[in-house]
Parts: structure tokens; C-alpha cells; sequence
């Protein structure tokens, strides 16, 4: 690796820069020393705004600050106020047929929206209250829930992201399913959810993931795509890793990633980010 001309770093959280809640010291160090050779620092993850702003303000990065990219990619949000810069939502009956779809199997369906302009988080179609793994995501995040009766009500905005959730097991299936009733209209995908000890069956518009994202980021800051590096370790981190020009993976990531990645790390939990980035300046 030599003669790099990195940008801009892209960084997953989960998993990546953040394990077991935690934000490891050597990485947030390793952030500040890349922002300070001159790479924009833009994190790249599956929480929204209000989740991810935590690890933002923990790294306490130099200026100026890169947009962040949340939800997957359906949304970027400008860090200085938490304002939405760029969203991708659901058309609305596709919304409403794979909440159906998902309904019929017995899911509380939960639509996650843009709070910045809505004021509120997610429509969820249907109860929760007798699913462990639901009362274990939402207990005590402070997020306000509409319940509704059905996606297709024009009063309601159309979700970001359509999901549900499932023992790790049963995931898989539940991905072929959809993926094959709802071919061309959505992207579905089942990630590990670390910070909440569970998996996620997570849909968004067709076309929607970092790397769209990353691309608008990229024109805002006049970078292009073989400019950035990424650093990432599961299914919503793949678009990126393929694309970009430099990027990294771990060594117990799926297989597929460690496929498109340029490299492959140390394992979660061993400072991935400050392995990449001494990397990165090294070859600078």
C-alpha cells in the first residue's frame, strides 16, 4: 500500500470504532491524528442522529466537522446542529406492503422516520410489549413512539428505515423472503446489533446505503470516491468497502467483506480504526 491520496475516512461505529459500548482511547486517538494530517473524519452508521451523536461528541474531533452519515445511509445529518442535509425514505406503498408482509408473520413493525423533521422517531405498526427483544431496544432509550394502524396513512411520513426484530437464527430466512417478494423495491439485510445484544432484519429504499450517502458527502466536500478510505465490519459497511478507494475490514468479519475489503485487520475489540489509520499515514 504507498502513495495513497486519502481524503476523507469513513468509519463504522458498531463494532468498529465502538465495542461493548465502548470507545477504545487508541482509536480516538488514532481519529484525531488523521484529522490533523488532513482527512475529513466522517462516521458511517446503521444508529440514527440522536444514537450516533454520543460517539461524535466523545471524539471531540478537530474542525471542520464531515457531515455524518446515518440509518444505513438513508440519512446525513450536519453534526453542528443535528439538522437532516440529505434523506432517502420509502415510497409509500412499498412501505406499506412489506410492513404487511411483515405483520402477517407476527412482527411488530418498526418505521423508523427523520426526528429532526418530524419531532418524533419511529410508527411502529403494532404492540410490543410481549417481545423481549423489542422491550430490550426500546427500554429506556427515550424515543418517542406513534402507534399506528397502517404505513399507508397519507398523514404519516414515510419511513427511513423498516425493521424487525429476531434471534439470529431465524434472520436469514426472514432476508430471502422478503428480499424475493419485494425484489428491485427495497434492500434488506440482517446486521448484529452490538449496543443492543440483538439482530435486526432492517429495510430501506432500493438503493439506499453508505455508500450513496458517501457519495453526496463526497460532492459537498468536492472528494471523490477513490479518494476516501472506509473502515467497516458487517453487511451495511460492504457498498462502501467495495467502492472506495482504500478500505478495511476485520478479521471476524463475514466473509464477504473480507472479500471487497483492500485489507483485512485485527480482529473487533483490537483497535481496528488505530490499525487502519497508522496504516493510512504511513502511506500518506
Amino acid at each position: 500500500m504507498s502513495n495513497i491520496a486519502c481524503k476523507l475516512l469513513a468509519v463504522d461505529i458498531d463494532g468498529t470504532l465502538v465495542n461493548g459500548g465502548r470507545l477504545h482511547a487508541d482509536d480516538a486517538r488514532a481519529l484525531h491524528r488523521a484529522a490533523e494530517a488532513g482527512l475529513a473524519i466522517c462516521l458511517c452508521t446503521g444508529r440514527s442522529w440522536a444514537e450516533a451523536r454520543p460517539v461524535w461528541q466523545q471524539l471531540s474531533l478537530p474542525g471542520p466537522q464531515a457531515p455524518v452519515i446515518c440509518v444505513g445511509g438513508a440519512l446525513v445529518a450536519q453534526p453542528a446542529d443535528g439538522s437532516t442535509l440529505y434523506a432517502r425514505s420509502f415510497d409509500r406503498p412499498t412501505a406499506a406492503a412489506l410492513a404487511g408482509a411483515m405483520r402477517q408473520k407476527g412482527y411488530p413493525v418498526m418505521a423508523l422516520v427523520d426526528a429532526w423533521r418530524e419531532g418524533f422517531d419511529y410508527c411502529m405498526v403494532g404492540q410490543f410489549d410481549a417481545h423481549p427483544l423489542y422491550r430490550r431496544f426500546f427500554d429506556g432509550r427515550g424515543w418517542q413512539v406513534r402507534y399506528v394502524d397502517d404505513l399507508a396513512d397519507p398523514s404519516l411520513p414515510c419511513p427511513l428505515r423498516i425493521s424487525v426484530l429476531e434471534e439470529a437464527s431465524a434472520c436469514d430466512e426472514l432476508v430471502r423472503q422478503w428480499q424475493g417478494q419485494f425484489a428491485g423495491r427495497i434492500e434488506i439485510q440482517a446486521i448484529r446489533a452490538p449496543n443492543y445484544g440483538l439482530h435486526i432484519v432492517e429495510s430501506f429504499a432500493a438503493g439506499v446505503n453508505k455508500f450513496t450517502a458517501l457519495e453526496f458527502v463526497g460532492r459537498t466536500l468536492g472528494i471523490a470516491p477513490s479518494d476516501m478510505a472506509a473502515i467497516g465490519d458487517d453487511y451495511n459497511d460492504l457498498a462502501m468497502l467495495a467502492e472506495t478507494g482504500v478500505s478495511a475490514t476485520t478479521a471476524d468479519a463475514p466473509q464477504e467483506l473480507r472479500d471487497a475489503a483492500t485489507m483485512t485487520l485485527g480482529p473487533r475489540g483490537q483497535c481496528p480504526v488505530a490499525q487502519f489509520v497508522r496504516r493510512l499515514l504511513a502511506s500518506h
